[in-house]
């Protein structure tokens, strides 16, 4: 394989040095601290001594910094019980608020059918399903005054570091109202779990929480590298992972950032192979900010990023000890690219492969590049185990220290990546894979068709998908044995091919807007047409039907048009390109 020797660069010692470094002199980075600029600082130094292009880029991001919190049980009198403020909260009056609270499981939607939470406390399982921001979200939209996370894991005593902003990026005043203005904390799993059977057996408990956060608009930093390839090919590659950790913040991310600088420092020393530019960026505003740094970047990058960037690799909670699985997330360009590396790295080692979802920085899926992110990661079991605490149960907890790093994990996990970065730096041809492509937007029209044919109709939309299919195949079995002059024009079509079909498949908000962060609509098939479980239960002839009926319509046509812009875009490239 094309770069194979190359894995055996890695050092451990410099990735060690790495994660020692940031973990040592600037344990609390986040956005807008001194330790944050410190690090940022270090890590522009080091990417400059291996001649990368690198600077600092600073802007104001909407931030938050958790002050503290108080959380008193007053049924049976319990007393204190220990707590953490949430960030981006509405902070109580010096006295606290006094609150009846109630048991909310995961918080999402379902969990609210049949109760009235309006003025009370809400107490959630924390989990991805839905994120904390997304809790929040529908604890404020359902009339919530405060919500508390009681943590993963089971009864390591520990409190996780929350926030609860919701928009994701900075927010503009059309999605300002997003932002749950609603009191947060968070406890302890055992605490968490006491109070959820004492809600059970009584219906509520009476508490009173104290809690308090700034909201302030603050600069913060990035590091920028770019390291500049042959010159073969003007694409790029973005190549990130998030700078700012909770303390002491080992495994998110003091290893994803070393796996990241000792990626550039390896392929530093094999430019003159590289057909395609690598744009490295150490994001800032990922833990509080939501996703603000790579969001800004997107902004403020727009047009090249548009135009030349083929992949976006996302590097994050790389070498955590006790993983033995590798995880892949990514889009369906690039999934079976992913598996096919990795397989080449450990013939024999267990992969669990999944499609990529909106999360974590993932703030390029509506411009449509296609991305990769992968690491080690807990089996099933293990995940199990520690009711869902998939990072460990030590995450953005205090408790995230040296020990929760394992230096062989994570020379693997920089070897794996370095591997894939190499290759898609290095491939004439673009390993994009239309046919998973379209393989996966056929599983999601299924999956509508199957639970929502009565009240829609996709014969438009299929007629135009088996349309623009058809045109692709051929193209893709055409363009096996192109030049190299076609080549070039070959990648450039499937990047806009992504382009076109991403923010409509992947994304309700679409191209130049962002979703919030962790929406329940993007678990949906297909984010456009989430609606239609309302439409299914709507009364036809009301109000609320023929408004549903009408923006559903709507977005139903705009998919339409994405699948004929496809098709006719393969027109005009079959003509122009491969029929000269």
């Amino acid at each position: 394989m094309k770069g194979s020797k190359i894995i055996e660069q890695v050092s451990a010692r410099q990735l060690m040095e790495t994660v020692s470094w940031l973990t040592n002199r600037t344990p609390y980075r986040l956005a807008g601290s001194n330790d944050e600029l410190k690090a940022a600082q270090y890590i522009d130094r080091r990417l400059s001594e291996y001649g990368l292009d690198s600077r600092i880029l600073e802007f104001y991001a909407y931030n938050s910094i958790p002050r503290e919190s108080e959380l008193e049980i007053l049924t049976d009198g319990v007393g204190v019980v220990a707590s953490l403020p949430c960030a981006h909260i509405r902070s109580t009056p010096p006295e606290g608020r006094e609150l009846e609270m109630v048991f909310v499981g995961a918080g999402g939607y379902q969990e609210y059918e049949g109760m009235d939470v309006r003025g009370k406390a809400v107490l959630v399982e924390v989990s991805y399903a839905p994120p904390v921001p997304e809790k929040a979200r529908i604890a404020f939209e359902k009339g919530a005054v405060a919500i508390v996370c009681m943590n993963w894991g089971n009864d390591e005593g520990v409190i996780c570091n929350r926030g609860l902003k919701g928009v994701w990026g900075n927010p503009t005043e059309k999605s300002f109202s997003g932002i749950p203005d609603i009191i947060g904390i968070g406890i302890t799993r055992t605490d968490g779990l006491k109070l959820k059977e004492k809600c059970r057996e009584d219906g509520c408990v009476s508490v009173r929480i104290k809690a308090f956060s700034d909201r302030l608009w603050s600069k913060v930093r990035q590091p920028f590298a770019v390291l500049k390839g042959n010159g073969a090919s003007d694409e790029i590659l973005l190549v990130c992972s998030h700078l700012d950790a909770w303390s002491p913040g080992v495994t998110c991310n003091a290893t994803g950032n070393a796996t990241t600088v000792e990626i550039a420092r390896v392929l530093a020393e094999h430019r003159g192979e590289l057909a395609r530019d690598v744009y490295f960026v150490f994001w800032s505003g990922h833990e509080i900010a939501e996703a603000a740094g790579s969001t800004w970047f997107l902004d403020n990058f727009w047009h090249i990023l548009n135009r030349k960037c083929v992949a976006y690799i996302h590097i994050d909670s790389t070498g955590v000890s006790g993983t033995e699985i590798f995880e892949i997330k990514a889009s369906p360009e690039l999934r079976s690219f992913a598996e096919d590396t990795y397989a080449r790295f450990e013939k024999q080692g267990r992969i669990r492969s999944m499609n990529l979802k909106k999360i974590g920085d993932q703030s390029f899926m509506g411009i449509g590049i296609p991305s990769v992110t992968q690491r080690y990661s807990f089996t099933d079991h293990d995940i199990a185990r520690a009711n869902g605490a998939t990072l460990g149960w030590w995450n953005h907890t205090c408790e995230d220290g040296i020990d929760k790093c394992s230096l062989e994990i994570l020379q693997k996990d920089t070897q794996v990546t370095l591997q894939l970065i190499h290759s898609l730096a290095t491939e004439e041809k673009l390993p994009y894979r239309i046919g998973d492509v379209f393989r996966d937007i056929q599983a999601r029209l299924e999956r509508i068709e199957k639970d929502y044919s009565d009240v829609v109709d996709l014969s438009a939309l299929r007629d135009v998908y088996e349309k623009s299919r058809r045109a692709l195949e051929e193209i893709v079995g055409r363009a096996e044995s192109c030049s190299e002059l076609e080549c070039g024009r070959y990648n450039g079509f499937l990047m806009k091919i992504a382009r076109v079909l991403s923010p409509v498949i992947q994304t309700f908000a679409g191209k130049y807007e962002q979703d919030s962060y962790g929406n329940e609509s993007l678990g949906f098939p297909i984010p456009l047409l989430k609606d239609l479980p309302r439409l299914k239960m709507a009364e036809e002839g009301t109000l609320l039907h023929g408004m549903l009926e009408t923006q559903l319509r709507r977005n139903l046509n705009q998919l339409v048009d994405a699948f004929e812009d496809v098709s006719y875009l393969a027109g005009l490239f079959q003509r122009a390109f491969l029929e000269q």
